[in-house]
């Protein structure tokens, strides 16, 4: 599996049709854990008590692990703790073994998955879990999105592709953004297709503009194409009709998971109207039957991608507050409007009023460790990248984090 980014595409007006990626892009699973004894649970019970009396998440180092989170003050359908980071969000039902209800739910966030690649998403679940005591860990697949994104033809994107659809689903249904068409939905059931603007969905939702580092573009798509997202949607139930009862069924069958969805559940045929025998799949369906790659790359470089923006708009938010702190401290001193001013004001003003309001070094460690837990994200998996990139001789310029420190950790006490 190789870990180096996609070379650099340049489309043209040419590229009609031609895909960019494939992969998974959203993953629940649940597990069953037979736990050695409950002092894993005796931690968390203690930090909730905590999250409970302060009324707010708290930070937490999850036992036996270097995993940074939030545990919430709450729980989640029969299940104690909820808990949550960057990667993961998992709850988890405090009892020693399986029970009927799965032992936790995990949902695995879409930016490890791209970046870290899912086998080791999972991989590292199971590590997490056996250092925090778990005895044995079955993990099952409850709901997973398979998808491949390709270039398409703005004349081509319309409402009139659902005459074109062969599907065992009745339901289809278009969605628009005022007069453009943002997407398609068919199915609603136990399996369902989507096929939407994915570009458009970054910008007006998502915020994910680290898919382009994954397409191995940039933002500056022709007028004249669109990136659209095939997506099939798979629950638990027709998952273990198709024989995929375990997370390791489904990395073994995943290729023939994407077969059944795109030749047997959906197709895009010509000749609408006529008898299925008289009709061919249209070109650009039969590259998204085969283009499915099954393995997905990690891509190290999407952590850096998701940081930027989210310090432009910190530092733009950060600019704002502390000019108007200085306006209403020279407001209070009756300083002339227009007098001079320079960037170190700022700098003072922050730490005059930090004294004011009586912080402390402390203080900061503790809220510094929870936004740190907050957004942690793998970071022992990015250094293991980070050394097969030298290994392999490949320009190393992931941006490597400090370790979050060796002391323990004890919120507050």
């Amino acid at each position: 599996m190789t870990i180096s980014p996609p070379a650099k595409v340049k489309l043209t007006s040419d590229d009609a049709f031609k895909v960019l990626g494939s992969g998974i892009d959203s993953c629940d699973v649940s597990a069953d854990i037979y736990w050695e004894n409950e002092s894993c649970f005796d931690y968390l019970h203690q930090m909730k008590a905590l999250a409970v009396a302060s009324e707010s998440e708290v930070a937490i180092q999850f036992p036996g692990t270097d995993l940074y989170a939030m545990l919430k003050p709450y729980g989640r359908k029969g299940h104690q703790w909820i808990i949550t980071n960057n990667d993961f969000e998992l709850t988890l039902g405090d009892w020693l073994e399986p029970k009927p209800r799965p032992s936790a739910m995990i949902r695995i966030h879409s930016e490890a998955l791209w970046r870290i690649g899912p086998k080791e998403c999972v991989n590292l679940l199971r590590e997490i879990f056996s250092k925090a005591g778990a005895k044995s860990l079955t993990i099952k697949p409850s709901r997973i999105d398979l998808c491949v994104d390709m270039t398409f033809p703005v004349s081509e994107w319309s409402v009139n592709l659902i005459p074109f659809r062969v599907t065992r689903s009745q339901y289809a249904a278009p969605h628009f953004c005022n007069a453009l068409m943002t997407g398609l939905s068919i199915g609603k059931g136990t399996i369902a297709a989507r096929l939407y603007d994915k570009p458009l969905e970054i910008k007006q939702k998502s915020k994910k503009i680290w898919m382009y580092d994954i397409w191995g573009i940039k933002e500056d798509i022709p007028k004249n194409l669109k990136i659209i997202r095939t997506e099939g949607q798979f629950r638990r139930e027709v998952l273990k009709e198709l024989g995929i009862d375990t997370i390791d069924d489904l990395f073994d069958h995943i290729e023939k998971l994407w077969g059944y969805f795109t030749q047997h559940w959906l197709k895009f045929a010509d000749n609408p109207g006529h008898h299925h025998t008289m009709r061919r799949v249209l070109p650009w369906w039969e590259m998204i039957q085969n283009s499915f790659l099954g393995v997905q790359s990690p891509t190290p470089l999407i952590r850096c991608k998701a940081i930027h923006p989210l310090k432009k708009q910190l530092f733009a938010q950060t600019y704002g507050t502390l000019t108007s702190l200085l306006a209403c401290s020279h407001e209070e001193q009756n300083v002339p409007i227009g007098c001079s001013a320079e960037l170190t004001d700022l700098v003072n003003q922050f730490q005059q009023s930090t004294n004011e309001n009586g912080k402390s070094d402390f203080e900061l460690e503790v809220d510094l460790m929870e936004k740190r837990a907050k957004r942690a994200r793998v970071y022992a998996k990015m250094r293991d990248v980070h050394q097969q990139r030298k290994a392999q001789g490949l320009p190393s310029n992931i941006i490597l984090p400090h370790h979050l420190g060796q002391k323990k950790w004890d919120s507050r006490n």
